[in-house]
């Protein structure tokens, strides 16, 4: 299977956003690939909760609902679509949900975010995302052409114990869709992907946004893919860009077979 990740600076304006990100799946059909990843905050970064609140949409309903059906099916790609603000019970608090698309423009998963980014980053920059969303519970696991894929979102990569659990599970690619911050991507981004990869002997694909947004966020960008041994197979800096590369099912059990970590764990709890 050949996957991508999309990486690129997202700003206020919904229609600019689904424009840009229309011309990179192209890119993307292009080059035969077959799963596409899309970063957090894909269709919009909010200047503000309301705007955030604004965009929400109903399960399976929607302009973006309707633009990922139409771009999956238009190029033939199983899209992944980092995480967009989809109604819970609470009308202040949708949840990030992280939507899985067939390459016929069938909704097939979804995962919800369960761990949210209440914290500081700096003595000038703090964030409180709780506030407006509501956090998931269930890890998901989804089947694309024969490889069991992992679903997370951005902060989650901070607690082991949810890719622990799709280790058990036979799990063989996790996604990571992200807007981490430049301090703290800066800090941990690389440690942090390698660890799920290693750990877990599979391979991690990971688009993150990039650059200076509108509401004056910066992301650090460094999309990458690494494989089951911890190798960055390809990556960005911080330019906008796609970057893909061929998956080996092969690769995944030699290297489980010759160095099983997996089958050693304990059971402390």
């Amino acid at each position: 299977m050949k996957v991508a990740a999309l990486q690129y600076t997202a700003s206020a304006d919904l229609d600019a956003n689904l424009a840009k990100l229309e011309s990179m799946l192209k890119t993307c059909y292009q080059t035969k690939v077959d799963l596409c990843l899309l970063p957090e905050n894909f269709a919009l970064m909010p200047v503000s909760s309301s705007q955030k609140l604004a965009i929400q949409e109903p399960h399976q309903k929607g302009r973006v609902h309707e633009w990922l059906t139409k771009m999956s099916a238009k190029f033939g790609l199983y899209l992944i679509a980092g995480s967009f603000p989809v109604a819970s019970s609470d009308p202040k608090r949708p949840y990030a949900r992280c939507l899985v698309y067939d390459n016929t423009g069938h909704l097939i998963s979804y995962y919800d975010k369960i761990h949210l980014f209440d914290v500081g980053v700096a003595a000038n920059e703090s964030y409180c995302e709780s506030a407006d969303t509501m956090a998931g519970t269930n890890p998901v696991i989804v089947d694309i052409k024969g490889f069991k894929v992992g679903l997370s979102i951005c902060y989650d990569l901070r607690f082991p114990e949810l890719y622990r659990y799709y280790q058990t599970q036979g799990v063989e690619l996790i996604v990571a869709p992200s807007a981490f911050t430049y301090v703290t991507g800066k800090a941990h981004w690389d440690t942090l992907l390698k660890a799920r990869a290693v750990e877990n002997l599979c391979y991690l694909l990971a688009a993150n946004q990039t650059g200076v947004h509108d509401n004056e966020r910066r992301t650090y960008g460094h999309s990458k893919i690494i494989d089951p041994w911890g190798a960055d197979l390809i990556q960005l800096t911080e330019e906008e860009g796609v970057i893909s590369h061929q998956l080996s099912k092969g690769l995944i059990t030699s290297i489980r077979q010759r160095f099983p970590a997996h089958t050693h764990t304990v059971n402390f709890l």
